[in-house]
């Protein structure tokens, strides 16, 4: 407990990000994944795995771009450092050790950004008025040789829904699940109008799961995107065993890989 609190005292990022709870989540990740981290191992190679076999649609290796680089548990940062000019890791918060292991590459650079521009609108953001601006951020440049979306689309309106919820308590579930829905869609034509190759990782369905294995909760994230594309690879991902979530509770996703261009 004192090395989190630790942790969210020091960390550089800014009040928007520690007032929707990203540092937080952040930190929260980092201990999940210290409590299952045999559980995680499989999908966290076969992400790595994936990011370096898409490397070989890549015609030049100027920059390559790493959108949801969260604590680089996922992330081949020696072999992306080694193959391209520059690596720029994209995320809202990074953690005081990925700034560390950055640091151990010239090339390589943390960018703090939300990608979905929701936390540049807080002020904006109304009952009425919940649309977004279309994401136009690194598209003009033409040195950007590999795209990665890594285990982010299906985590992009979590926080901001919970906001809503609470600064809004009026709101219209189905409404807020619909804005969540365009906030992904929103994601994948940000990918697809990059000029270079994008590999993208992400949830195909979550499932939880009671003591006696039947199935409480699930969510299809690749029937509500339309993700109906030819997958490179599929894999499931025990991201809370038993226990973790509740007792007696278990929760998985099957994770998938796509080529976006």
């Amino acid at each position: 407990m004192l090395t989190e609190w630790l942790t969210y005292l020091t960390t550089d990022c800014s009040t928007q990000a520690r007032r929707l709870g990203y540092l937080r989540e952040s930190i929260g990740i980092r201990s999940r994944y210290r409590r299952c981290k045999p559980a995680w191992q499989a999908h966290l190679e076969n992400s790595r795995s994936a990011l370096l076999d898409s490397l070989h649609a890549c015609h030049s290796f100027r920059t390559a771009l790493v959108f949801g680089s969260g604590l680089l548990l996922d992330i081949p940062l020696a072999d992306l450092a080694k193959r391209f000019e520059n690596v720029w890791l994209v995320d809202i918060v990074h953690l005081p050790e990925v700034r560390r292991a950055a640091r151990r590459y010239a090339n390589v650079r943390c960018i703090s950004l939300d990608v979905t521009g929701f936390l540049d609108r807080l002020d904006a953001i109304s009952v009425n008025n919940l649309d977004l601006p279309t994401p136009t951020i690194f598209l003009a440049d033409q040195a950007v040789d590999w795209v990665a979306s890594v285990n982010l689309l299906s985590q992009l309106p979590l926080l901001p829904q919970d906001w809503l919820r609470k600064s809004f308590p009026e709101i219209n579930e189905a409404v807020l699940e619909e804005w969540g829905t365009r906030l992904m869609r929103q994601h994948l034509d940000y990918l697809a109008a990059f000029a270079a190759p994008a590999c993208l990782i992400a949830d195909m369905e979550q499932t939880t799961y009671g003591q006696d294995g039947d199935v409480v909760e699930q969510a299809d994230f690749a029937a509500k995107l339309g993700l109906v594309q030819q997958t490179l690879a599929q894999w499931r991902w025990d991201i809370a065993p038993p226990g973790e979530i509740a007792p007696g509770i278990g929760r998985f996703h099957q994770v998938a890989v796509f080529t976006v261009n």
